[in-house]
């Protein structure tokens, strides 16, 4: 695989081309390379694809008609694998209407056989091959052109040593009988929903939005919605609109007036001229809701002295059932998912799936008193009552 040669892809018949040399395969490493940083859609600048026959790195500013290339992510025989792959998803299904399915995520994967949780490729790619990636060009601007012959190997390096590393976790996934274990979020990872704009979800992403209540949660719900709206019109970045701390002020002090916008340190003239009779409206309208239409944070769970012992003695547990299984504590359990098998069974990750299987059914015991922690030979172990 190092040293087989790729494709520079900048035309419709060569795409065409590729795409039909590859539709057999059973599986193929896909990367992208974007640039974000000033625009709200992302630039898709390349796209890098390999099997074990063909290596591409695609120029999709050069390319008119994706129709193979939209044809081949759909293909239902054809597992398209990925590393930490939701910026990649994102940015696929914003240009081509459509998330790649079905995917495999390696990083996902290593974190359930017991790699550090949230493994980076790089890191991931040398445990595994013992292959030290450059890393020289993570800054290059891929929208220049021509590109480099170094900053293309960089590139094509990122679907180069999926294929190994999808291989390998791939049986030591059969191996440990863990495959079950990744399926339902592999199949969320292909959901168009993981990727529309929700506008009425938006104030929960606001950061300082728990400073506010009442009345000012609806304000900034709606003032959140106005600044995604208008920067998607605009295609700039939502920060170049309105930063979170100016929408937050706005909302706590509910300014009645032009003078009143003004008497806020964090708006400038032309931040005002531009957009305070609008802002104005959004208030007004806000303040005319229903107490009953306004948005509502999750309710903050709060828990008993006795009950935050109870979750103490969990974790510890689940650190346990963590290194019997290889499995690093944060990918089996954080704190909040204890907290909430505590307060509400429906409502932690630790009730579903393969964590209910390897840790969560044995909480329960823990919890309804069925079963109790020890100590022998200086290790924690859990015992039936």
């Amino acid at each position: 695989m190092p040293s087989m040669p790729y494709l520079y892809i900048d035309s419709d018949q060569q795409l065409a081309d590729f795409c039909h040399d590859i539709e057999t395969a059973e599986y193929c490493a896909v990367d992208t390379e974007f640039v974000r940083e000033k625009t709200y859609y992302p630039i898709l600048a390349l796209i890098q694809i390999a099997n074990e026959q063909h290596m591409a790195c695609i120029d999709p500013l050069a390319i008119n008609d994706f129709t193979p290339l939209i044809d081949l992510m759909g293909r239902q025989n054809l597992t398209k694998v990925f590393h930490s792959p939701s910026q990649d998803l994102e940015i696929l299904f914003q240009h081509f209407s459509q998330v790649p399915r079905p995917v495999f995520d390696t990083q996902l994967a290593a974190a359930v056989l017991g790699y550090n949780h949230q493994i980076g490729y790089a890191d991931l790619v040398h445990q595994i091959t013992g292959v030290k990636l450059d890393k020289k060009h993570t800054r290059a601007d891929w929208l220049k052109r021509p590109l480099s012959k170094e900053e293309l190997d960089y590139a094509m390096d990122d679907v180069r040593y999926l294929l190994p590393l999808y291989q390998q976790l791939k049986a030591d996934l059969v191996e440990k009988r863990r495959s079950t274990w990744i399926e339902k979020d592999l199949q969320a990872m292909s959901s168009t929903a993981s990727y529309e704009i929700n506008l009425t979800d938006l104030w929960k992403r606001l950061k300082g939005v728990q400073k506010l209540k009442g009345v000012q949660m609806q304000i900034a719900s709606k003032l959140c919605q106005w600044r995604e709206q208008l920067a998607q019109k605009k295609n700039r970045p939502r920060r170049w609109i309105a930063k979170d701390d100016r929408l937050i002020e706005i909302a706590r002090l509910q300014p009645a007036s032009i003078e009143d916008l003004s008497s806020i340190r964090e708006l400038n003239e032309k931040f005002i001229a531009q957009h305070g009779q609008s802002i104005l409206k959004i208030i007004r309208d806000a303040q005319n809701m229903t107490p009953s239409e306004w948005p509502h944070p999750d309710r903050v769970i709060s828990l008993s002295s006795h009950q935050q012992a109870i979750g103490d003695c969990m974790t510890a547990l689940c650190r346990v059932i963590a290194e019997d299984n290889q499995i690093a504590l944060a990918t089996l359990a954080t704190r909040k998912d204890i907290d909430n098998l505590i307060i509400d069974r429906k409502n932690s990750r630790l009730s579903q799936g393969w964590r209910f299987a390897l840790a969560g059914e044995r909480l329960l015991e823990f919890i309804h008193g069925q079963s109790v922690l020890g100590v022998l030979d200086d290790q924690i172990e859990i015992s039936p009552r």
